[in-house]
């Protein structure tokens, strides 16, 4: 058995820009924090609790307390409901989750740096539950290498396996890749704005969208 691993945000989904545009405007309003030219690959956990515990360091020298991250989450959330029409499908990626999801030989779980909530909201935004699957999230751990351990570890319960044939997880930010170089697992890039950043660092299986499954499907050992 093979597991797939999907981050969310430009990997599935086409809404970084509505999640960082509502992540910025957060800090702005409850903090008068400005984060507008901030440069996530600069933070050490590029995870929505990781950025917020470090934005909190840097700026009060501390870490938030629970329910400063609690009224985050709320705030956060309720701002990405009124953009979230601008939170769509990348071309054809719920249409390879169903297709694989339904392959006996593979396992599929989602692994995002995103809080819970607001990846709920925007997945079922485009009709996808991620209750149906095995779901991680910054809520889980700041770290997202730890995020994906808890997938994999969950993955291996509900299956009854000791080990899968191969782990692949698809993302799209550097960070991601990063990531699954030091957990040692197989990595498919999503670059669905074709802006190369993956390939400039030497990703050799980038994809656009998953119009093509097939060939994915080829790529995964």
């Amino acid at each position: 058995m093979k597991l797939l691993i999907f981050d969310i945000d430009g990997t599935i989904l086409d809404s970084v820009n509505a999640d960082d545009k509502c992540f910025i405007q957060t800090f702005k309003d409850l903090y008068q924090i400005s984060l507008i030219n901030t440069d996530w690959n600069d933070f050490t956990n590029v995870t929505d609790t990781g950025l917020t515990i470090e934005i909190f360091e840097k700026w009060f020298n501390r870490k938030p307390k629970k329910e400063e991250i609690e009224n985050l989450k709320l705030y956060f959330k309720n701002l990405l409901k009124d953009h979230i029409q601008q939170c769509t499908e990348i071309e054809k990626s719920l249409a390879f989750i169903k297709q694989t999801s339904l392959k006996t030989d593979f396992a599929v779980g989602f692994a995002t740096g995103g809080w819970k909530e607001t990846a709920e909201l925007k997945c079922n935004s485009v009709g996808l539950s991620l209750n149906d699957y095995i779901f991680k999230s910054s809520n889980d751990h700041y770290n997202r290498a730890k995020i994906i351990e808890f997938v994999i570890e969950e993955a291996l319960r509900i299956n009854n396996v000791k080990a899968f044939e191969s782990i692949t997880y698809f993302g799209d930010g550097l960070w991601d890749y990063k990531t699954t170089r030091a957990l040692g697992i197989d990595f498919i890039g999503v670059d669905f704005k074709n802006n190369r950043k993956l390939k400039n660092i030497g990703v050799e299986k980038v994809i656009g969208n998953f119009a093509e499954p097939e060939k994915i499907l080829s790529w995964i050992n």
